[in-house]
């Protein structure tokens, strides 16, 4: 069973409708529990990083989310998902001080810089230079964001999107994956990446 973690700000019924699509098992769930007994975890999200640490937090999922990661059994975390496992983001920091993240993928969340292009990005995208065993190089993606991780270490990044900046657009580290992209909204492409995670899951 894939749990689909509820904190209030994913796209949680699009994850859900393409695994039971592709004939996955999932389940959407807030409980700390579900999530910690599953054989594997999505973290979805759409909406701004600070809010979505707090409600991490407020329901208990961040200690969840981080012990589950660190168990060896797949996890995924899909756009802002992707951004959480950070070690923190510019996105809502004071001067001096980025929100902190949960730490998982060491580095930091940045904005894009100011290059002539529209902020947030939307609309599909190539992924160049794949390393990601979850995806194929060229595979078109739909994207919605504002913000990009920058990861410190470059073996974690399985792949890399330009949208005025070469940015790093899907990390796998060990049992983690993660996508800026949203795989549920992706077509044939998108399908296949979450049936290659859920063959993981279910090896």
């Amino acid at each position: 069973m894939i749990a689909i973690v509820d904190y209030g700000m994913g796209n949680l019924a699009s994850v859900k409708k393409a695994l039971d699509f592709i004939g996955e098992d999932s389940l959407i769930t807030d409980d700390a529990k579900m999530i910690s007994k599953a054989s594997g975890v999505i973290l979805p999200g759409v909406g701004a990083f600070a809010p979505a640490m707090e409600n991490l937090r407020s329901k208990g999922l961040d200690e969840a989310i981080k012990e589950f990661a660190s168990s060896g059994r797949p996890f995924l975390g899909i756009c802002l998902g992707m951004q959480l496992l950070m070690d923190g983001s510019e996105e809502g920091a004071s001067a001096d001080s980025p929100v902190k993240g949960l730490g998982i993928i060491p580095g930091m969340v940045k904005k894009f810089p100011d290059m002539g292009l529209k902020v947030p990005q939307i609309g599909w995208n190539s992924l160049v230079g794949v390393k990601g065993s979850l995806l194929t190089e060229g595979d078109y993606v739909y994207f919605v964001h504002s913000y990009y991780c920058d990861p410190a270490r470059e073996e974690d990044c399985a792949a890399m999107t330009d949208y005025g900046i070469r940015y790093c657009s899907s990390f796998e580290s060990g049992n983690v994956f993660a996508t800026q992209f949203h795989p549920e909204k992706s077509g044939e492409a998108g399908l296949q990446i979450l049936g290659k995670f859920a063959r993981r899951v279910r090896s």
